[in-house]
């Protein structure tokens, strides 16, 4: 009876957490590409930040002297604001 208790518990054992790394895979694919195509520069930090910054200078830049983003999601709202900003200097 122990030995059906015990191969039964792992399969009903809660799973182990995902890895930062998992959840923020598909923003972080979003947010390279979108960047890609908008010339800004995405610089990952010695954490798990993220610096964004245009590469063409913006006249009205909404992230001046803060261009830290906490994670991969919020990197990608911030490279999303860029793109809404249609004053990018060619």
């Amino acid at each position: 009876m122990k030995t059906l208790s015990r191969s039964l518990a792992a399969y009903f054992r809660p799973s182990a957490p995902k890895s930062s790394g998992h959840l923020h895979r598909a923003a972080r694919q979003k947010a390279k590409r979108l960047a890609a195509t908008l010339h800004v520069q995405l610089e990952t930090t010695g954490e798990a930040g993220v610096n964004v910054w245009p590469t063409r200078r913006a006249e009205v830049d909404p992230f001046e002297g803060d261009h830290y983003a906490q994670d991969w999601a919020d990197a990608l709202q911030r490279v999303q604001t860029y793109a809404g900003i249609s004053e990018l200097v060619k």
